[in-house]
């Protein structure tokens, strides 16, 4: 009994640390409580980044996954979904069915802004 405590209160230990990337591109390095040399980067199927030097993210201490990034929203509402680059390239989804692609934006069903 005493070694299912033990085993549960261990669980309860593996929480999700912040980190920055200290080294950015196709091999990334994060700083957390130790460094860890390319982690593998969780993301959604049909996407692929290549994160930046700098940026905080979030990882798993035990296995050293990269989770992702943190999420920004400034200027956001909810429902709405943005794609950015480090470049500058935004692509934003509106919560009133607009897109907007690098400003120009796209009305709904094609009709006017």
């Amino acid at each position: 009994m005493w070694n299912s405590r033990r085993t549960a209160a261990a669980r309860h230990d593996a929480v999700v640390h912040t980190g920055k990337v200290t080294t950015g591109g196709g091999t990334v390095h994060v700083h957390t409580d130790m460094e860890r040399r390319a982690p593998m980067i969780a993301v959604p199927y049909g996407m692929a980044v290549c994160v930046p030097q700098g940026e905080q993210v979030l990882m798993l201490p035990e296995n050293g996954v990269c989770l992702g990034c943190i999420n920004r929203t400034d200027g956001m509402e909810p429902g709405e979904v943005r794609l950015f680059s480090a470049g500058g390239a935004e692509i934003c989804l509106k919560a009133d069915g607009t897109v907007t692609i690098n400003g120009q934006v796209f009305p709904k069903n094609g009709g006017d802004a």
